[in-house]
């Protein structure tokens, strides 16, 4: 009687920790003409910049690298149009300083620079989401119940 009740104490532990670990929700892309949008738990984001805390909550190694690499990057090219749009200014105060041949050439090679640097930067958000969904897809599971209730559970997980 008393290997039955420790059993039957063991597998509603073992269940209630199984049903409290957190389910990844997919993350839909959809793509306009000129926007890219997505969808998360039944809600549409309008900045990937806003998906920082579904993909970190995968506690992922790729996902964390990719991600990050694609926000410093982001902050990288915000910087270098800050720095474009103070260059353009400061030669408009000071009319004749700089050679217009120079002028065009910075403004030019930073616009350059940043359409590279977002480019690569999108790449690394691709691979980050694309990861996510992957592991989210991966996670397969059986619960029975509803909310707040003990059930048994089959859970797979791919790593």
């Amino acid at each position: 009687m008393k290997i039955r009740s420790l059993l039957f104490f063991l597998l509603i532990a073992s269940s209630s920790a199984m049903a409290q670990e957190k389910r990844l929700i997919p993350i839909e892309e959809v793509s306009g003409v000129w926007s890219r949008k997505f969808m998360y738990n039944r809600q549409l984001i309008d900045h990937p910049l806003a998906l920082q805390i579904p993909l970190m909550e995968a506690k992922d190694p790729e996902i964390n690298v990719e991600f990050l690499k694609f926000k410093r990057q982001r902050k990288l090219s915000s910087w270098l149009a800050g720095f474009s749009t103070v260059f353009a200014f400061s030669t408009y105060l000071s009319k004749g300083s700089i050679s217009e041949g120079f002028y065009w050439s910075a403004v030019g090679g930073v616009a350059l620079a940043n359409v590279y640097i977002g480019t690569i930067s999108n790449r690394h958000f691709n691979n980050a989401l694309k990861r996510y969904n992957e592991l989210s897809k991966a996670q397969m599971g059986i619960r029975v119940g509803s909310e707040g209730s003990v059930g048994i559970g089959i859970t797979y997980k791919l790593k």
